[in-house]
């Protein structure tokens, strides 16, 4: 089925190409954030119960206020892997992060540690963060996976950036399937396989504007 990509948050809700390879990846990353979800609120009901009884040490301590944070981060989280929003103007590697943070929470994968290097001065992209945010946790997975079927503990991630594109280049094993590749194309990129990983190429913010404004002096 066409997507109408200037509808993004349509993707979700039509027979997006591979679908069932995000489904099958949420339905993990949700499963190890609920259960990081109810730690917390184990925690806090503890904290909660001991103050109760007149032990007030936590909160002198910080451990309630540390427990209210990190409860509030993995919320955040989970409201992340939600279709909403439209294309904006984006730092990549916040988006990165909230990937890596995500996707640590994976039930079978937590052991992989994942190296990020990244270039100064990197370019904005324009896309809709729920997109990115879907292929980079593809691309994550894709790479620890690779990684753990090796026996390897550690994969590494590369961001790169000129003035037409942003780069982000993953070790990965033989994924770049149709779902991985329909969110690069909603994000106005390009996927691709490399011999031994996956390269994700975007455009700028400033290629986009220079795009828009060749369109515009064409009409």
């Amino acid at each position: 089925m066409t997507v109408d990509r200037a509808m993004p948050e349509m993707v979700a809700t039509l027979v997006t190409p591979g679908a069932s390879e995000w489904l099958a990846l949420s339905d993990e990353l949700l499963a190890g954030l609920v259960h990081e979800l109810n730690n917390r609120v184990t925690a806090l009901s503890v904290c909660a119960e001991l103050a109760g009884l007149g032990d007030l040490e936590m909160v002198k301590d910080g451990v309630l206020q540390s427990e209210v944070a990190r409860l509030h981060r993995v919320s955040a989280l989970i409201g992340c892997l939600s279709a909403r929003g439209v294309a904006e103007a984006l730092d990549i590697g916040p988006v990165l992060d909230d990937a890596l943070a995500i996707h640590s929470h994976h039930p079978r994968m937590r052991r992989v540690e994942c190296t990020v290097r990244v270039e100064v001065g990197m370019h904005t992209v324009r896309a809709p963060r729920w997109a990115l945010l879907r292929l980079l946790l593809v691309m994550v997975d894709a790479a620890k996976g690779g990684a753990q079927e090796a026996g390897r503990d550690s994969v590494s991630i590369e961001l790169a950036s000129d003035r037409e594109c942003v780069r982000l280049k993953s070790d990965a094993r033989g994924n770049d399937g149709a779902y991985a590749i329909e969110m690069a194309a909603v994000c106005g990129g390009v996927l691709l396989r490399e011999p031994d990983s996956l390269l994700l190429t975007l455009p700028s913010l400033l290629e986009v504007r220079r795009r828009e404004r060749t369109a515009r002096g064409s009409t």
